[in-house]
């Protein structure tokens, strides 16, 4: 959850910082200056390299157009263009940079891999040859096709390329909301550094802010999407052992673990397929999460799942499981139709039921390490299953250690 509020954060700190810094750099010393314009190039070259570390082409390709867009600019800046063609180049980076970016968020994985990556070369490649040609070979077939659409007065940013360029942020958008992958993020803030370059060209040193912000967000947010691939489960979104293992070593002695393992989990993958498997780990994991009694769920692997508590109360502990393994017992599961059956259009939808069964124990002296408490678990986890899966066992640590919890009734 923090990671996904760090990651929504971004583009409101990115537009902060656009807006403000500019304001703070004013009348700065002119190396200060110097040096605030060349780093956007640095560190827009420093988040390529780091995307091509953590293999994000697709970011990578979203970061070589930014750069491409910042250069243009910058030479605009510096007046090295003919100064009759400036206008029109404004144009093209607002009618031409906006779709190439969306292009490259939406291109297929395989199409970005290392493998076929020339073909979005070829493309970045196409788009800038074809500016080119606008803009020196043929500057006024250009501007005259371009000045049939609306604008705003002289030396201001198209109004079109505007309009076109709000509009593509609403890809970005809507992506994230769908599957919230550093790609979706990383073209949104393209855009938005793009339109701060563009509608603030005449703002003294904003071009610069805008694109070495990105630099620097594009970095931090591939950290944490590196941070997120570390310690969380990808299917689930729940943390992994790996996560697991790193908390507890802060936890004091004494805390629960219980072990929760899907009941006849390998019989929904072979009647349904692995989809409607992975469906059921998600459904599983979102309703293990909200476990009470402040236990914590990490996915072991599997569909074995691991809660951890830092109570010393065992009462409170077994309660907890005990009201999340009924809240999976009661939720009703509506798959499809069972792998390799015929469609039946009377009947598309089938509700199962979905059981887990649960082992509890407590950290003792003699657990040295955590895979002596994972042992004991599997075991208390495994005696659940041979009394009929659906139930919760504790081990009580007497010489006769079970204690079986759930469907109405309780071993001593």
């Amino acid at each position: 959850m923090l990671i996904r509020t760090v990651q929504g954060a971004l583009p409101v700190l990115l537009c902060s910082l656009i807006l403000l810094l500019p304001q703070l750099l004013a009348g700065s010393h002119p190396a200060i200056m110097n040096l605030v314009t060349v780093l956007p190039w640095l560190l827009l070259c420093a988040a390529w390299l780091v995307s091509r570390l953590y293999a994000q082409p697709k970011v990578s390709f979203i970061l070589l157009v930014s750069l491409v867009a910042y250069s243009i600019l910058e030479l605009y800046l510096q007046q090295l263009l003919p100064f009759g063609h400036n206008e029109l180049m404004l144009w093209l980076l607002c009618l031409m940079v906006p779709p190439l970016i969306i292009t490259f968020e939406l291109v297929p994985d395989l199409m970005a891999g290392e493998s076929n990556n020339w073909k979005c070369y070829l493309l970045l490649a196409s788009v800038l040859a074809l500016g080119a040609v606008l803009l020196v070979e043929i500057p006024a077939t250009s501007e005259q096709l371009l000045s049939s659409l609306p604008g705003l007065d002289l030396g201001d940013p198209p109004l079109a390329g505007l309009i076109l360029l709000v509009t593509s942020m609403t890809v970005p958008l809507a992506m994230l909301f769908q599957r919230r992958e550093s790609v979706d993020m990383a073209a949104l803030m393209a855009l938005l550094v793009l339109g701060f370059g563009v509608c603030g060209f005449k703002v003294e040193s904003m071009p610069e802010v805008a694109f070495s912000a990105m630099g620097v967000f594009t970095i931090l947010l591939l950290l944490l999407h590196s941070y997120r691939l570390a310690f969380f489960d990808t299917l689930t979104g729940l943390r992994n052992r790996r996560s697991l293992e790193s908390m507890l070593n802060d936890l004091p002695r004494g805390f629960h673990l219980a072990m929760a393992d899907v009941d006849h989990f390998k019989q929904f993958n072979d009647t349904y397929g692995h989809e409607v498997g992975d469906e059921v780990l998600r459904l599983v994991a979102q309703l293990l999460d909200e476990v009470e009694g402040g236990g914590k769920v990490y996915r072991l692997g599997g569909e074995e799942f691991v809660i951890v508590f830092r109570s010393r109360t065992r009462g409170c502990c077994a309660n907890a499981l005990e009201n999340v393994r009924r809240k999976v017992a009661s939720y009703p599961f509506r798959i499809r139709r069972p792998l390799n059956q015929p469609v039946d259009h009377d009947k598309q939808e089938r509700v199962e039921q979905i059981t887990v069964s649960l082992g509890l124990v407590q950290q003792s002296i003699d657990d040295r390490h955590l895979d002596d408490v994972l042992r004991r678990a599997d075991a208390a986890l495994y005696r659940a299953k041979n009394r009929g899966r659906n139930c919760l066992v504790v081990d009580n640590g007497r010489p006769f250690p079970w204690t079986i919890i759930g469907r109405g009734h309780t071993l001593p």
